[in-house]
């Protein structure tokens, strides 16, 4: 690919995210770094402003002030590219890569009037029928600004109870179904919070005639992670051998991925979202993990193998 045509993949990727690390983008470009600097010097040039963050989570982020506005989608038509997006990875459609591929290029021109400009997709996860109806009834009312009533179980709860919220996005995580909204529910805190679309922890769900208008600052990156519902990040240092070693070379693990081999092992360094997604990560490696850092994460893997032991001795 000449290097016209992977300074317009730059540009494009950038319009498709949020902050992007250098690393990333010459991955994904396959090329290296110090060649992504010279796009960002070209893009500029040609008029396309890009934020510099430093710092260890830093990168490049493209001012969207610096785009040509485009035509924007309406709420059903971003409604249905979500449907289809989440049946053909329920349906194995086996182009699927290249249809996630278009819809970033999608994503990248979607200008509605209320500023929004993502499909808030992170990963799919399968709705059962009852679960189907009820975030059929949330898009509804986010669509009509109507308020929505719900008995709600929170994780290790024993008992319901009635939540009113303005809903204002659903979100598919990789971990499940989640509706984020404004919560007006009496004695509750006023607050933005996410409640998990499952017939286990949901009932009674009712769209209500009670009208909200929605907070015009309202940007739902506040409130999520870039790649699960849960923002909190953790940074962590493995070292990975035998065949893991070269299964995890081959596979993009967290965010900011860097990965290094040393002999017959591998070095990963990364940060991911969700503790217990990342002690589920260790944990299934087994043996072929050493964890080099943080030491609270050590910590707590010895302290859950200790306790999984201690069931199966006599």
């Amino acid at each position: 690919m000449n290097r016209s045509a992977l300074t317009i993949k730059m540009l494009n990727y950038l319009k498709a995210k949020d902050l992007v690390s250098r690393e990333e983008l010459a991955e994904y470009l396959e090329t290296n770094i110090r060649n992504v600097s010279e796009f960002k010097k070209e893009l500029e040039t040609a008029g396309y402003m890009i934020e510099s963050v430093s710092g260890k989570y830093g990168g490049y982020r493209l001012d969207e002030n610096s785009l040509i506005p485009t035509i924007a989608l309406d709420e059903a038509e971003i409604m249905a590219l979500n449907d289809a997006s989440r049946y053909l990875h329920t349906a194995n459609f086996h182009q699927v890569a290249q249809f996630d591929h278009a819809l970033m290029k999608i994503k990248n021109n979607l200008r509605d009037p209320k500023g929004s400009q993502d499909i808030h997709y992170l990963f799919h996860t399968s709705f059962n029928h009852e679960e189907q109806g009820y975030s059929k009834l949330f898009m509804d009312a986010k669509e009509h600004n109507l308020c929505v009533e719900f008995s709600y179980r929170k994780l290790g709860a024993n008992i319901y109870e009635t939540r009113r919220i303005q809903p204002y996005e659903l979100v598919y995580s990789d971990d499940g179904n989640y509706v984020l909204g404004y919560d007006i529910t009496a004695n509750k805190s006023h607050l933005y919070k996410t409640f998990k679309i499952s017939s286990l922890r949901m009932k009674d769900v009712v769209k209500t005639t009670q009208v909200f208008s929605r907070d015009t600052d309202f940007n739902i990156h506040n409130y999520i992670g870039k790649q699960n519902i849960l923002k909190e990040t953790y940074e962590v240092e493995l070292l990975i051998s035998g065949q893991q070693a070269t299964l995890l070379y081959e596979k993009e693990i967290g965010i900011l991925c860097e990965k290094k081999q040393r002999g017959n092992q591998l070095y990963l360094k990364f940060t991911m979202e969700n503790k217990m997604k990342i002690l589920e990560f260790v944990l299934s490696l087994g043996d072929s993990c050493k964890i080099l850092s943080p030491d609270s994460l050590k910590d707590e893997v010895i302290d859950i193998l200790s306790k999984s032991l201690k069931q199966y001795m006599v």
